[in-house]
């Protein structure tokens, strides 16, 4: 009962605060989506992983050690969901939001301000920031490429990923930081201005968009998706840190944000690219609802069977 008031007092309930206005002010002057959509995509987003890895510190081990667990759960999930979408039949479109929705998890406004409150250690801030880095990585290259096959040739989404410019800002940050280029204060200043501003953004959207979502609780492919992130996902990670011989802050933090619920960033690229934005609205919904009572017995888990 404690972790559970502690995670919604302090979690859910202030993310919920944010969504709900972003559909009380859609509901009322009825804003431009995808005006707002296309902000975070070509420019609230790329500022804030460029500053996020210009801006971090982490050795080379700890980084490859904890990048290489986070990418081995999200492929064990991305083929699984494949399979799973397959056998159950459904189009090309369900198939392409039902995988990403399943695999991509809310890294950043959830899992970060988690750790922050359960660890309120550096080393599990740095692993967190590991975790959202590379898990931003994935999404913006096989998430995005996902997403656009499921209104488009593999081609043109193939195409289409070259287009965005998150990847051409990660990778200016990396060799800005390698090579020890500073930025002068007045040209970063603006860049951590325009990075803060993206959560607050990204969730309101999220919540203008779901005012408008039509939700159908007898839609089976949204609880299945929730189960595998929401579960089977954290289990997954369980086992692949086991056998990585993980052990401590680095294991806890990596379990328990990957029981985070599905990302925001699934439901705006769904409105970018017109496949089943409804369908990626409510995945994302009922996963952040059924998360304040999965997320509890993730961390439970997590601290009793992952040794210090």
């Amino acid at each position: 009962m404690t972790y559970f008031l502690f995670t919604f007092i302090n979690v859910i309930f202030p993310i919920f605060i944010i969504i709900m206005a972003g559909a009380l002010i859609n509901t009322i002057f009825r804003i431009d989506i995808k005006s707002f959509t296309k902000l975070q995509f070509y420019l609230l987003m790329p500022v804030m992983l460029f500053v996020k890895v210009y801006e971090s510190e982490l050795s080379g081990t700890v980084i490859s050690v904890a990048a290489t667990a986070v990418v081995l759960v999200i492929l064990v999930i991305n083929l699984l969901s494949r399979f799973i979408a397959k056998i159950r039949g459904y189009s090309k479109s369900e198939s392409s939001v039902f995988i990403n929705s399943s695999t991509y998890f809310n890294a950043g406004n959830f899992s970060l301000p988690i750790t922050q409150l359960l660890f309120n250690d550096p080393t599990a801030l740095s692993i967190q920031a590991i975790i959202l880095m590379v898990h931003n990585l994935t999404f913006f290259t096989l998430g995005i490429f996902t997403a656009g096959t499921g209104n488009r040739s593999p081609k043109d989404a193939f195409i289409y990923l070259f287009k965005m410019p998150l990847l051409y800002f990660m990778g200016l940050a990396a060799v800005m930081r390698s090579n020890g280029i500073q930025i002068p204060d007045p040209i970063m200043d603006p860049l951590l201005i325009i990075s803060d501003g993206y959560m607050s953004i990204a969730l309101l959207t999220l919540g203008a968009q779901l005012s408008e979502t039509k939700f159908t609780l007898t839609n089976r492919r949204i609880y299945l998706s929730s189960f595998i992130r929401l579960l089977v996902s954290p289990v997954i990670a369980y086992l692949i840190v086991s056998a990585m011989g993980l052990q401590g802050i680095m294991a806890r933090v990596l379990v328990i944000a990957l029981g985070a619920p599905t990302a925001v960033n699934v439901v705006l690229s769904s409105i970018e690219l017109d496949n089943e934005p409804e369908f990626a609205s409510q995945a994302v919904f009922t996963s952040t609802i059924l998360s304040m009572v999965t997320i509890n017995l993730v961390i439970m888990a997590a601290f009793a069977l992952i040794p210090a």
